[in-house]
């Protein structure tokens, strides 16, 4: 081949991927945060759990320990139409585990790591979580965005049933002034935990979300929304019904917004498992008021309470973590996938705008309560005190909708029954930061617990001799947010 013919096509594919390139290229998107917390406190103790005050011992001892949060999201944007989301997340706390082998059996012995590890002399642990994996697409000439892979789920009651990052398909259209999402969860697949060679997708977990918004004008909107919790692991079929309606609108200064919704869902009836019949009720409402240098925020929520005493359980329920466990996947003391934020609490209700890292505790760590249900009243105040320092106050205050002789771990030592209070406690905290730049800010928090009637006399000295009353629970934090 001459020269002259080898310059001219090397000319013409150069060309070619010229024109190639543009349509090829991606937009490269990467942000995320990184939390560090440095703790004293009698009740956050590094684990997420309930926090249950009835020590063994009158005086509790503080723990301090630094834990630290980092996530990382990497957005692969071939146009506004089309786009990969990535998120991963390394939890830890300063000590704990480093190196050796990955076994969470065992975790005595300081040669293995975990899940949220790495804090430990020469770190090198494999802790680098998968948080979200999903394609994110519109369907071309249709109103329709679909999100496909793991993925944030949030339900329209503002948490309270089903908060969580899930695998699934997701799908939200917006048809004049209305939204309508229409989504399909896979929480849990049972024949990945199970010896024998079992069918894939017959024994699930699966959770469809079904929501509708419209605003009727640019101050008032209106929704309503259907769940469908449906769990067929270990022949223990459950079907848990969720219906509400929910509700934004704003006066001027003041913004309003609250929900309604109800329960209906059987579950069990086989040999092992007794039937149990759901119904139960939830409702809120939250009042926002821009006042002097800040806002005025004010809440209340109620989820029904159930008294154990028969097979119907008019309890809230609430979606937690159900790893091969389908008697705990609703409600229970397992990890908690719902979430309410209106209260602003840090350690009455988990809260998880206040607390934001793998450690949460809360004494009503999922909104069922423990079967027992809850009113919670709320209020609180945030300051801009200066375009570089702000401060929060809140007060909340707590109550058991109901007494549950079967959930109910609090008795008063004395008599080894419940009181007869339903009163929780009252919970005062304070938040203060400074925006030391625009993306770092640094900040000091504290929660104190006054215990109610409902814990009296359920502690007891070191020699179980004498009842007493338990240490109410606090907290204080100083905190280093980035965001970028």
């Amino acid at each position: 081949m001459s020269l002259k013919k080898t310059v001219a096509i090397a000319t013409a594919v150069g060309a070619m991927a010229a024109i190639s390139v543009p349509a090829m290229a991606m937009e490269n998107e990467i942000h995320g945060m990184y939390k560090l917390k440095y703790i004293v406190s009698d009740a956050d103790n590094g684990g997420a759990s309930y926090i249950t005050p009835n020590a063994s011992n009158e005086k509790l001892k503080a723990n301090n320990f630094f834990e630290q949060r980092a996530r990382l999201f990497y957005t692969a944007k071939a146009n506004d139409d089309l786009k990969l989301v990535t998120g991963f997340e390394i939890d830890s706390v300063f000590g704990d585990k480093a190196q050796g082998a990955i076994n969470p059996g065992n975790v005595a012995s300081g040669a293995l790591t975990y899940r949220n590890s790495g804090g430990a002399l020469e770190s090198d642990a494999v802790n680098l979580e998968t948080k979200h994996v999903y394609l994110d697409f519109k369907i071309p000439s249709t109103p329709t965005r679909v999100t496909a892979g793991i993925q944030p789920i949030k339900d329209a009651l503002k948490g309270v049933f089903f908060d969580a990052d899930v695998a699934g398909i997701n799908t939200v259209s917006k048809v004049g002034p209305a939204t309508i999402g229409l989504g399909y969860f896979r929480a849990y697949d049972q024949s990945y935990f199970m010896t024998a060679t079992t069918p894939k997708g017959m024994n699930n977990l699966d959770i469809v979300a079904l929501n509708a918004d419209v605003n009727l004008t640019k101050d008032l909107k209106v929704g309503a929304a259907y769940y469908l919790y449906s769990d067929n692991r270990d022949n223990t079929p459950t079907k848990l019904h969720t219906l509400g309606v929910n509700a934004d609108a704003k006066f001027g200064p003041l913004g309003v917004s609250g929900f309604a919704a109800m329960q209906q869902g059987v579950k069990g009836g086989s040999s092992t498992v007794a039937h149990t019949v759901y119904n139960g009720y939830a409702f809120n409402g939250a009042a926002k008021l821009a006042i002097g240098p800040g806002a005025l925020r004010t809440a209340l929520l109620f989820t029904s309470g159930d008294d154990g005493k028969d097979g119907i359980n008019t309890s809230w329920q609430s979606v937690n973590q159900s790893l091969n466990a389908p008697s705990t996947g609703l409600s229970g003391t397992a990890p908690a996938t719902n979430s309410y934020n209106d209260s602003n609490m840090m350690l009455l209700n988990r809260s998880v705008n206040m607390g934001g890292t793998s450690t949460d505790r809360a004494i009503i760590y999922d909104t069922n309560n423990r079967d027992q249900g809850v009113w919670l009243a709320s209020i609180g105040y945030d300051a801009t005190i200066t375009p570089k320092m702000y401060a929060s106050a809140n007060a909340g205050c707590a109550w058991v909708a109901k007494h549950n002789a079967v959930t109910n771990l609090i008795v008063d030592k004395a008599t080894g029954k419940p009181n007869g209070s339903n009163f929780q406690g009252t919970e005062i905290n304070l938040e203060t930061g400074y925006k030391m730049y625009d993306n770092l800010t640094a900040s000091v928090q504290a929660a104190y617990v006054i215990l109610g009637g409902y814990y009296k006399g359920s502690a007891a000295d070191s020699t179980a001799s004498a009842v007493k009353d338990p240490e109410n629970p606090y907290t204080a934090r100083v905190v280093l947010s980035y965001a970028f």
